[in-house]
């Protein structure tokens, strides 16, 4: 693959784990802790956990063609990294949280790992379709 869809992947998926970083803490957020006022410093948060996030993504990539089995276990190590990352980033700032919380924000980090990846596939079902349409223009114009 070349670096040039490297870089794309990695700021497409940045900047929606990002969104969807930043929205997931608002409402959990106002949800659970209401009457806490974050400082400015908070705002490098989602893009601080969206940039790890992704960079652990590329524990799923591979030269080779995997089976679905394959992509499903390196999905499945890459999200578990992803709740080891977040989990731990928040013990070292000595931020723990009641049971319902952990639970409630393991769940929600694990949506926003398949909210990112359909957002992505969805991307990429576009841009085949939009492809696959220039094409049979293309062959459409030289027959």
């Amino acid at each position: 693959m070349r670096i040039n869809k490297y870089i794309s992947e990695f700021m497409t998926a940045f900047f929606v784990c990002t969104t969807c970083i930043t929205i997931l803490e608002g409402i959990l957020g106002m949800i659970f802790f209401p009457e806490e006022r974050l400082p400015y410093e908070a705002f490098f948060s989602p893009p601080l956990f969206g940039f790890f996030s992704v960079l652990l993504g590329f524990v799923t990539k591979s030269k080779k063609e995997l089976s679905v089995k394959q992509i499903l276990f390196r999905r499945a190590i890459h999200l578990l990294l992803i709740e080891g990352m977040v989990f731990g980033l928040n013990y070292l700032s000595d931020h723990t949280f009641e049971p319902v919380v952990t639970w409630t924000l393991a769940c929600s980090i694990a949506f926003i790992f398949v909210a990112v990846y359909v957002i992505m596939w969805l991307n990429d079902q576009r841009s085949a379709a939009l492809f696959n349409e220039k094409l049979k223009l293309y062959q459409n114009r030289e027959a």
